[in-house]
């Protein structure tokens, strides 16, 4: 077994040139360095750790992100040298891990000194660098999403008849009353949802003018429900056929690899992924912050609302009787009718699996 501080009798100006790696160092070999750097402060002691100086026009991979050195684990808290400007004098704190494929190399470097170093190879093994993260990020999450997909499919088809019937509640209040869910979610979004009135104390202040005092009704939970384009269902429906989809594996993938095919179907697939649990998990918060808006004490809140010559209404009747929802509304908008059917699932308790809706992340960073 290769001994894993194979450099570390070596002084700062005993520099040494390991052509060790024929290929990129896989991501077991990253993990490795990183976690002795963090260990002991250094990162040139590692095994095969070239110190030399590299060449300036040959193609550089980088394998890590800045990391910062705990340059208080080193002998007398030094810096790091940099095989680029110094290579025998301590430079730096941040640096970062690289690979030098023609000299089968593996270097960690000043991340500044490299910028200006290699110039425009420097800057494209940067853009490399993020797309492999990206990629690697990306099979990972694909790989979580995979394992849970079938509670995910049960989670969604569970919610789906309410996503449905509340889309039904608010088509029928659409074609019934025409413009009123418009009218009103800009007035209730303006105002943050809390509904609030204006009293007269019966003072006044230096200047003369009447000082009023503002008293909050309550607070419009759900108005999200107004908002145009409302349709959780169809969120739910996209996302449960992408998880058909996924009968079809990514393609195989590795770090570095030249396969820019498998590269871009990773970045879109698994992005789709990505996209279509964060729709998930924010359509299940609309449907129940819309519940709460078709419940008795938002409904009964707008009525009071409706009852003050201070809101928008000159009269207003909202709320449920049986499995109907009635609107019966005067304002300065119009006067909107609508008698809506209310199935008993519109509100039903949604089921919740912490597990299946959990974010696609991957604990790997290099």
């Amino acid at each position: 077994m290769p001994d894993l501080n194979s450099n570390k009798g070596l002084k700062m100006t005993d520099l040494a040139c390991f052509p060790a790696f024929p290929s990129q160092p896989d991501d077991a070999f990253v993990a490795g360095w990183l976690a002795h750097i963090n260990d002991t402060g250094y990162p040139e002691t590692y095994r095969d750790i070239t110190t030399t100086h590299p060449p300036s026009d040959g193609k550089v991979v980088l394998l890590t992100g800045e990391v910062r050195v705990p340059v208080l684990r080193r002998e007398g808290q030094e810096l790091v040298p940099c095989p680029i400007c110094s290579p025998t004098a301590k430079k730096f704190k941040v640096g970062r891990g690289a690979w030098f494929p023609e000299e089968k190399t593996v270097r960690f470097i000043g991340h500044r000194c490299a910028a200006k170093h290699f110039g425009e190879l420097y800057a494209e093994a940067e853009e490399r660098f993020k797309i492999d993260a990206r990629c690697r990020h990306l099979v990972a999450a694909w790989a979580s999403l995979a394992a849970r997909r079938d509670d995910l499919v049960s989670l969604i088809d569970q919610i789906q008849p309410t996503a449905e019937a509340l889309a039904f509640v608010r088509e029928q209040i659409d074609d019934q009353a025409p413009g009123f869910a418009d009218f009103l979610y800009t007035d209730l979004h303006k105002r943050g949802g809390e509904i609030s009135i204006k009293n007269d104390t019966g003072l006044r202040d230096q200047k003369g003018q009447v000082i009023l005092d503002t008293v909050v009704l309550g607070q419009a939970y759900g108005y999200v429900f107004l908002k145009r384009g409302f349709g959780p269902q169809n969120v739910l429906r996209e996302a449960r056929g992408f998880l058909a989809t996924m009968d079809t594996p990514l393609p195989a993938w590795s770090p570095g690899g030249t396969n820019d095919t498998a590269t871009l179907e990773i970045l879109s697939r698994g992005g789709q992924a990505i996209k279509m649990m964060s729709a998930v998990r924010e359509t299940i918060s609309l449907i129940s912050s819309a519940q709460l808006f078709l419940g008795n004490f938002t409904l009964a809140l707008l009525e009071r609302w409706g009852r003050n010559d201070q809101s928008p209404f000159r009269s207003l009747v909202f709320n449920k009787s049986g499995k109907q929802l009635l609107l019966r509304s005067v304002s300065f908008a119009g006067e909107h009718f609508a008698n809506a059917l209310f199935p008993d699932i519109t509100l039903a308790d949604l089921p919740y699996n912490g597990a299946a809706l959990d974010p696609l992340t991957s604990e790997r960073q290099f």
